[in-house]
């Protein structure tokens, strides 16, 4: 059935949730993961609009990139936990979308599992969402994870 499941890793409750999920997966079908986390860009100004981040772009970066490898060193060790192969890579410089999409195909990932991350409607308009991006243009199924869905059983 699945024998490469992309998890994405971001810092949000759902994440945590798809991890489980996308490890209990792996485990039943004997499938590898491939855990992505993609650094988020600066924010740009925007005209009449107060900024709203007050860190340097290089600054920002480094924090970026710092919480990016916690987030992934964790996640592989859930999967050695869980006795599921598993490796990680940081996408940087590109769409989330994009670049997840592109992993997936690389990386032939036939399943993508990846936490809501909520959030505000308005806030989603203006920044983006990985979660409804990739559902309408994966290539693959989507599994969707909600912080309040149940882990699945252990």
């Amino acid at each position: 059935m699945y024998h490469r499941i992309l998890i994405v890793v971001a810092d949000n409750p759902a994440t945590q949730i798809a991890i489980a999920h996308g490890l209990g997966l792996a485990r039943a079908l004997g499938a590898e993961v491939l855990f992505a986390h993609a650094l988020h860009s600066y924010p740009l100004a925007v005209a009449d609009v107060a900024p709203v981040v007050t860190i340097a772009p290089d600054e920002f970066a480094r924090q970026a990139a710092e919480l990016g490898a916690r987030l992934l060193a964790q996640a592989r060790e859930q999967a050695a936990a869980a006795e599921v192969k598993a490796s990680a890579l940081v996408l940087e410089g590109v769409n989330g979308v994009d670049g997840l999409r592109a992993l997936a195909r690389e990386q032939s990932c036939d399943l993508i599992v990846i936490g809501a991350e909520g959030g505000n409607t308005l806030v989603r308009l203006l920044t983006g969402s990985a979660t409804s991006g990739l559902v309408t243009r994966a290539g693959v199924p989507v599994l969707v994870c909600h912080a309040h869905d149940a882990p699945p059983p252990g």
